[in-house]
């Protein structure tokens, strides 16, 4: 467990005795209540104010006013309270005075993607050591998004379709605080940049789907990208699990009530311990199997399929995974991709066991706007303890439910061409339908 003092992105007065005299009992007493926990593995003094130092401007005014409680009356206490355990003056935090936004060394809040950039494919990219706090804005569950709502005001849209901008005072008063911070609204701009779409003409079920696909598209990439770097990386830590507030859209993938919002499903499967992930380097395409498990042995198949269906590059071997780590399985040359053509072309990856999927991994090179969408047409079928679903060309992100009640097995999955999706389905789950599919050419 990483336990952080309660101080986060401002100056606090502690040249004020009074006031220096209340932080350090309270973080004695926190200390001493939460030393004996077995799970606490760091403390961390505050969150994002050496951040503030660097480049918030910090410096002016009362200059760093509380810069000797992180550097040194905190790390006193805890040298006298419990002194078994690491501490980390801030998050993010680079030893040596260096800026706290290095990526080579310490922790990072890799927020260069989330807010003003909403190209979640810039997370590909990112080297970070240690990340523990990033993430993509999107909508809560259906139902938490309504009971933002007053009782029958919800079958109209609230978004202003004049001004294009979000009309309704009871969606901002529930709406997150980054749709104030410019005149350009960055989770509206996403919607646009990766579908195509623009917010004003969406109705709220149009939204709960579509932006919550891209919340767990980008969740994905961020989670997927860390953790196939295991060990130069692997922390993963995104921003946030759940929600204090009933909210229209969050960081979280657990809302206010306690239902699963769009984009926990795709972030369920991005974590598993077992799993697979495909990745572009330099001229390479390349495929990882992570396991932070014991040594495993499986099936690996994976390739090129056509969104209208096909499989120009069908690969299929056995895989021995080492124990708790990343290993890199298999490769071809981007240009093999590019030959084909990345619009009408994805990347497709599949471990299994004894014929049974454990893991898999999907990837795009552009925008989703830009893929050649073919229509969707899945079928359901149910044998036993299972449904299988199948289609002859692409389906992205089937969703066979929004309210997020359900302790479903999966959700928001996609379909390949012509290879099977089986979900163990449990008979108190009822008959499952679909609801929405998201390629582009049925809308």
């Amino acid at each position: 467990m990483w336990q952080e003092f309660i101080f986060a992105c401002a100056k606090y007065p502690i040249q004020d005795a009074d006031f220096l005299a209340d932080v350090k009992r309270e973080a004695v007493y926190q200390v001493r209540r939460l030393a004996n926990h077995p799970s606490l593995v760091v403390w961390c003094g505050n969150n994002e104010m050496e951040e503030g130092n660097f480049n918030w401007h910090y410096g002016e005014g009362v200059a760093y006013p509380d810069y000797a409680l992180f550097h040194m009356v905190l790390p006193v206490i805890l040298k006298e309270e419990d002194g078994t355990r690491f501490y980390q003056p801030s998050s993010p935090f680079s030893p040596d005075h260096e800026p706290p936004r290095r990526d080579d060394m310490g922790d990072q809040h890799p927020w260069t993607v989330g807010f003003s950039n909403t190209d979640f494919r810039d997370y590909r990219e990112m080297i970070c050591r240690f990340p523990n706090e990033g993430g993509i804005l999107g909508p809560t569950s259906l139902p938490t998004v309504l009971s933002c709502f007053p009782t029958g005001s919800e079958k109209s849209s609230p978004f202003n379709t004049t001004q294009g901008a979000l009309a309704s005072f009871a969606w901002e008063n529930h709406d997150n605080g980054i749709a104030f911070w410019d005149v350009s609204i960055y989770p509206d701009v996403m919607l646009q940049q990766w579908l195509g779409k623009e917010i004003a003409s969406m109705s709220l079920e149009d939204y709960v789907y579509f932006g919550g696909i891209l919340q767990g598209e980008g969740l994905s990439e961020y989670i997927r990208n860390f953790r196939r770097r295991m060990f130069n990386s692997a922390s993963a830590i995104f921003w946030m699990y759940n929600d204090c507030w009933p909210a229209t859209r969050s960081w979280t993938i657990v809302d206010h009530y306690g239902r699963r919002t769009p984009s926990f499903y795709p972030v369920r499967r991005a974590f598993q311990p077992l799993t697979v992930g495909i990745a572009v380097e330099t001229d390479r395409v390349r495929v990882f199997g992570i396991n932070e498990g014991l040594t495993w042995k499986g099936d690996l198949h994976w390739g090129l399929f056509a969104m209208q269906g096909g499989f120009p590059l069908d690969i299929q071997i056995p895989v021995n995974l080492a124990a708790n780590a990343s290993s890199l399985i298999d490769e071809f040359p981007l240009s093999e991709w590019q030959r084909h053509g990345v619009n009408s072309h994805g990347a497709f990856a599949i471990l299994s066991q004894d014929g049974r999927e454990i893991a898999r991994d999907r990837l795009f090179l552009p925008f989703f706007k830009d893929l050649d969408w073919p229509e969707a047409r899945v079928s359901i079928r149910q044998e036993a303890n299972n449904v299988i679903f199948e289609s002859q060309t692409f389906a992205w992100r089937v969703c066979l439910d929004l309210d997020g009640e359900k302790a479903l097995p999966d959700n928001f999955f996609d379909v390949y061409p012509g290879i099977p999706t089986v979900i163990q389905w449990s008979k108190t789950l009822g008959k499952p339908n679909i609801l929405r599919i998201g390629n582009l050419s049925d809308e």
